[in-house]
């Protein structure tokens, strides 16, 4: 066993050295503590700003695209703990297009010390002037006194109402006159409910009447966007019931009809009508006294090559068989200028007194399946 003596001379020894290495190595961590501390309150400066992606600003996005920006602008001043000296000159740096043109022109006009030197608030209210002027202002204003939440659409009434209290503050202040606002702007079934609890806040007015609404789109007094209401549902029941009568109807018309042209046995006697007056001519060639028709001098004459006769042609002439057979009794019969149907030259044949008193066909209509038609007696005969 070793003496107690050169324990204590080892110990001893080992504090020495531990306690050189601790003083060797404690400046040096001191240091790297002390730069930790002073890089973490060390002042905001563009490349810390511009790390966080700032929202950029056109000055074309409207009223509530300023707003928007304004908020989004105003986060990224308390994530990066931007100075209140340096916010005008970092939030300028985002401008584009027309916004950038319209702040060159401010700091052409007021000199670029000047118009960096103001503060947030002072150019909040110059952005407002040039980008939200007052006709845009006194439209919001007139959506404001109209807006109502439309049946169930609690958020999407919400969500305006909070964009148009930013933009038309004058509207919503006091507080007294904000929840006002709101609670009239609610459906009746929930209005009453909200006002008669004195809500003394407007972040109560809107928990509490979203809780009603809810309650009552689960008894179908209220509805959202894409539900089906009572007055939609009996239209889709008719609209099913109609589907299924289609094909019964079309089975009914898958019967034919056919229609059979009969002369009746007894034929009532005809009285005498009036003959059908022939059309005037309304063209510009003359009248031909040998065919009784109109065209030109040059032309021929309209004249049939199978009966022989002036005033028709080939294609309407209903005397061919005859003609052909004997040409010479067929011209004796009708001369030039005759009627086509008797002969006589004191008219023509739409004019013919013979052919008013021919009987005119009469016949039935069966409405049958094709499948009876050939075992109908009426239809056969």
């Amino acid at each position: 066993m070793p003496p107690r003596r050169d324990n204590q001379m080892a110990n001893a020894e080992l504090a020495e050295i531990i306690a050189q290495q601790m003083a060797a190595a404690f400046p040096i961590l001191y240091a790297q503590i002390t730069q930790a501390i002073n890089n973490n309150n060390a002042p905001c400066n563009f490349k810390v700003f511009n790390s966080a992606k700032p929202l950029k600003f056109n000055g074309s996005e409207g009223a509530t695209g300023l707003l928007q920006w304004f908020e989004s602008i105003e986060n990224t001043f308390r994530h990066v703990q931007c100075p209140e000296n340096r916010k005008v000159e970092f939030s300028s740096s985002v401008f584009q297009k027309r916004a950038l043109t319209w702040w060159n022109g401010v700091m052409r006009d007021r000199g670029a010390e000047v118009a960096l030197a103001q503060t947030w608030a002072e150019l909040r209210a110059l952005m407002m002037k040039e980008f939200c002027p007052r006709h845009e202002l006194r439209a919001l204003e007139r959506e404001f006194d109209d807006l109502k939440q439309d049946s169930g659409e609690h958020r999407a009434y919400t969500d305006r109402y909070e964009e148009l209290s930013l933009l038309c503050p004058t509207m919503v202040t006091p507080l007294d006159k904000a929840i006002e606002k709101y609670i009239d702007g609610l459906p009746d079934v929930v209005q009453d409910i909200v006002t008669g609890s004195n809500p003394t806040t407007v972040r109560q007015a809107i928990e509490l009447a979203a809780t009603l609404t809810e309650s009552q789109i689960r008894k179908h007094k209220l509805f959202r966007k894409g539900d089906l209401r009572p007055s939609d549902k009996t239209a889709h029941v008719e609209t099913k019931e109609e589907s299924t009568e289609v094909p019964k109807k079309k089975k009914r018309k898958a019967s034919q009809s056919y229609a059979v042209t009969a002369q009746d046995k007894q034929v009532a006697p005809n009285q005498p009508t009036q003959p059908r007056k022939r059309q005037n001519y309304v063209g510009t060639a003359p009248l031909c006294n040998k065919c009784n028709r109109h065209h030109l001098e040059q032309e021929q004459c309209h004249k049939c090559t199978h009966c022989g006769r002036l005033g028709h042609l080939i294609n309407v002439c209903r005397y061919a068989n005859q003609a052909a057979a004997n040409p010479a009794a067929v011209q004796a019969r009708f001369p030039p200028g005759s009627c086509y149907n008797c002969g006589d030259l004191t008219h023509y044949r739409n004019n013919c007194p013979r052919l008013v008193n021919i009987p005119p066909a009469r016949g039935r209509v069966f409405n049958i399946n094709e499948a009876n038609m050939n075992n109908d007696a009426a239809v056969n005969n």
